[in-house]
């Protein structure tokens, strides 16, 4: 204790150090001038959405629905100012103005002369649908203990809840991990099916380095978007235009990329490598031992031009992800400060388990017309995972003395003895193909699309875990006859089946005297030959913009969506197959609106949105702290209701930021247990989320980068008892990392006056603060029995403050 003391004292003596440098370098630097004004085509009408940016500096801003732009920019030197937005000529502007001078600049943009690289019909607007855009580029600059993980970006967006910041799975309104679909260029990503805590997951399948846009949807989805029932995370990899690089290594890994075109602009690749480790950051957790995680992959996106109207791609991945532990002790107090309780466990065994997944797909698109497209892609997806454990635990259970010290002797009273012993040997291999074809056709207020999909899906699936335990010297459950297991699984499942769907939708935009109006609507089939259920869900969407007088969006929507099961969902507890398992079904009503304002002479948006989604025959489960247990020979019936606040915009003058609210009430009927309506086990009713990026004034290359989370609980319970009986509540998640950047070069501007750096086109430093409050948040129980065999909830704590420090470079 003595030494966390001594350690977060010093912690904190540092940050304040930090955040003084930071605030005296801001009195003394403060040298800024403000630009402003218009950007428009050749025609004059406004243009939205184009990147105003400062070159040499890692900042910049977009213009609004009426073309307009507002930036603070240094004074009393040269700066450049670039105007870029796809399909229009870049225009920059050389500046150099006095301290504080306020200066329009009014811009007309020109039309580029030749043909859009990518074989792709957008159709209308998405900005006012139910998609949301995502910068790619904050992906970087995020404080998250991932390596640049899409995920980390993703969960401070409002409606998106994660209380484990080592997994990169995350809840959506309510819904279950396994209810987000996550798309890279058309393909569905499948993950390891059989990891049980967050350090085991590895890496996420999004490559950030290779990424040229996110769109995500938190509800509402049009019928294009598959068969689940939460969210769509839908990821475009970047077509290079010209040759690009980039390296970054941290203390938790490191990743390389590279990207370019050939000569005759026929062929392209984008290539990226990532090696990532927790064995840093697991050193903080109550669990002591030898932690070996090493997560490794590969992807490559090539693309090749048949014609002018056809292009062939392929896109394949390689993950090699392996986690060994050999556990020595742990040591937990909790409890309120007079009634502590202390869990000490010498451990035994250890736990190797490794994931192997290969995916493939191969792309042929073809553009008959200007405003036409087909696509045609095969695809294959093949993961063989082991997971390996034999772990033994002795442990002693005492009451805490006063506010309890780090000496095991200082435990007024020992309430409990036991021992236990956790054994599995479970394999999985499965082997996905499919066939998926997607065409649309767009006239001036018209875009229509369709597609199909059919999949064969080969599982062998083998449980074999088992759970001994022992209290006081009796085995639990207690038998005066037989020595029982306290929980066993023993089965094989074989599954070759296919599934069948597709979809048509069509989206219609006509102008009115209150604006433009957007109409979606669509219907979508899907067949499983296992259950022999046959799925219709019919959606549908509207929108209005109400134009850059009043610069309002308003939207509605509501449909059909249902998730039929894959394998885990069909059996139960103890691995028995349900083969007369339902297919769940939600009805989504959303209506949201987004308003754009001005404020502090800076572009700011609010977007709001409230939802209700009526579910059934919904498959009960119960999570082990990342695992899902589906409870498959159950059915109930529920209800999820909330409402999604967002405010993003220029907090710091060219950089974007935002905060996110979120408010929802999520329970479920179990049918024939007697006990009414009861959380769901993703039932956190209040989450606080925050994405803030600051620069010192007049020395935009330091920069200072934060995250922050509050979190109401989830409920909980014993594993493997009855629902009703899982609706205790966790403490809360509060989490808040931040990371300090020193940018060398940007855009191939040296900011320094070293050669060394003229090889770059970019060169940042950071250091990282990983939970800077050092909160102990709770990530699951391990329950522990006292003489009585009554049990008390010991929480598994997460990771606790951790520095990276991390060196990135572009070329």
């Amino acid at each position: 204790m003595l030494f966390l003391h001594t350690m977060n004292k010093l912690i904190f003596t540092i940050f304040i150090a930090i955040l003084l440098v930071f605030n005296l370098k801001s009195v003394a630097q403060t040298s800024n001038a403000t630009i402003y004004g218009t950007v428009a085509d050749e025609n004059g009408n406004p243009l939205e959405m184009v990147n105003v940016a400062l070159m040499g500096y890692p900042f910049g801003t977009s213009t609004n629905r009426k073309g307009e732009y507002l930036l603070r920019i240094p004074s009393q030197r040269n700066v450049t100012i670039a105007y870029s937005i796809i399909g229009y000529e870049m225009l920059k502007k050389e500046l150099n103005l006095q301290s504080e001078e306020l200066y329009e600049l009014n811009i007309q943009l020109i039309p580029k002369s030749e043909n859009i690289d990518e074989i792709r019909v957008t159709g209308q607007n998405q900005t006012s649908g139910n998609i949301v855009r995502i910068d790619p580029k904050a992906i970087n600059n995020l404080p998250d203990v991932g390596i640049g993980n899409v995920e980390g970006l993703i969960k401070t967006l409002p409606g998106v809840n994660s209380s484990n910041e080592l997994s990169n799975q995350y809840s959506v309104r309510g819904g279950s991990f396994d209810e987000n679909l996550v798309y890279v260029n058309d393909i569905e990503v499948y993950r390891p099916y059989l990891v049980r805590a967050g350090q085991q997951e590895g890496l996420s399948f999004v490559n950030s380095d290779m990424v040229s846009s996110i769109e995500f949807s938190a509800g509402g989805f049009d019928a294009k978007y598959g068969d689940k029932m939460s969210s769509v995370l839908d990821i475009t990899y970047n077509r290079p235009t010209e040759f690009a690089a980039s390296v970054s290594a941290s203390l938790l890994g490191g990743k390389a990329h590279i990207e370019n075109i050939s000569k005759n602009k026929k062929f392209t690749y984008n290539m990226g490598l990532r090696y990532k480790t927790f064995r840093y950051l697991l050193g903080s957790l109550d669990e002591k031992g030898y932690y070996n995680p090493a997560f490794f992959d590969y992807q490559g996106y090539f693309t090749y031009d048949l014609s002018p109207k056809a292009e062939l791609g392929f896109l394949g991945t390689i993950s090699l992800n392996r986690y060994e532990f050999i556990p020595q002790s742990r040591e937990t107090i909790s409890g309120a400060w007079n009634e502590q309780r202390r869990l000490y466990v010498d451990f035994d065994g250890q736990e190797v388990d490794r994931y192997k997944t290969y995916t493939g797909a191969l792309f042929f698109n073809y553009k008959p017309t200007r405003n036409s497209f087909l696509k045609f892609i095969a695809s294959s997806y093949k993961t063989h995972e082991e997971e390996t454990f034999d772990i033994i635990g002795s442990y002693l259970l005492s009451e805490v003395q006063g506010e309890g010290t780090n000496d095991i002797d200082d435990s007024s009273m020992v309430i409990g003895i036991g021992m236990y012993h956790e054994h599995g040997r479970n394999y999985l291999d499965a082997f996905v193909n499919s066939f998926t074809h997607k065409g649309g056709i767009s006239t001036n207020n018209n875009f229509l699309q369709w597609g199909f999909t059919i999949k064969n899906e080969m599982v062998s699936d083998q449980m074999k875990e088992w759970i001994y335990r022992d209290s006081s010297g009796y085995s639990l459950p207690y038998s005066d006859e037989n020595v029982e297991l306290y929980y066993s699984a023993n089965n094989d499942l074989e599954l070759d089946e296919q599934r069948y769907s597709g979809y048509i939708q069509d989206t219609y935009t006509f102008p009115t005297n209150i604006g433009k109006i957007k109409l979606t609507g669509g219907v979508r089939a899907h067949y499983w030959t296992y259950t022999d259920h046959l799925t219709v869900s019919p959606r549908f969407s509207a929108s209005i913009n109400t134009g850059i007088e009043r610069d309002i969006i308003g939207r509605l929507s509501f449909g059909v969506y249902h998730q039929p099961p894959f394998f885990r969902e069909i059996k139960n507890l103890y691995g028995k197959v349900n083969p007369d398992v339902q297919t769940p079904r939600s009805f989504h009503t959303v209506a949201g609106f987004d308003y754009s304002f001005i404020a502090w002479g800076r572009p700011f948006r609010l977007t709001a949105e409230a939802y209700y989604k009526a579910l059934k025959n919904l498959i009960p489960y119960q999570i082990e702290n990342v695992r899902i247990r589906y409870l498959s020979d159950q059915i109930s019936h529920g209800y999820t209701y909330g409402t999604d606040i967002k405010v993003n915009g220029e907090f710091v003058s060219g950089t974007q930021s935002w905060v996110s609210l979120s408010l929802l009430k999520s329970e479920e009927n179990i049918e024939g247990d007697g006990h009414g309506y009861i959380p769901r086990p993703t039932d956190q009713r209040f989450k606080f989320s925050m994405f803030f990026q600051d620069y010192l004034p007049g020395m935009p290359e330091y920069q200072m980068h934060m995250t922050g989370h509050i979190i109401t609980g989830a409920p909980f319970g014993m594993p493997r008892t009855e629902r009703y009986k899982q609706t205790h509540r966790m403490p809360g998640y509060k989490r808040v990392d931040i990371g300090f950047m020193r940018s060398f070069v940007t855009n191939g501007n040296n900011l320094t006056r070293e050669a060394f750096f003229d090889r770059f086109e970019s060169f940042n430093v950071s250091l990282d603060i990983f939970n800077l409050m050092n909160i102990r948040n709770v990530s699951s129980y391990f329950f522990a029995a006292d003489y009585e065999n009554k049990y008390y909830a010991i929480p598994n704590y997460l990771t606790g403050i951790t520095f990276n420090l991390k060196v990135s470079a572009e070329f």
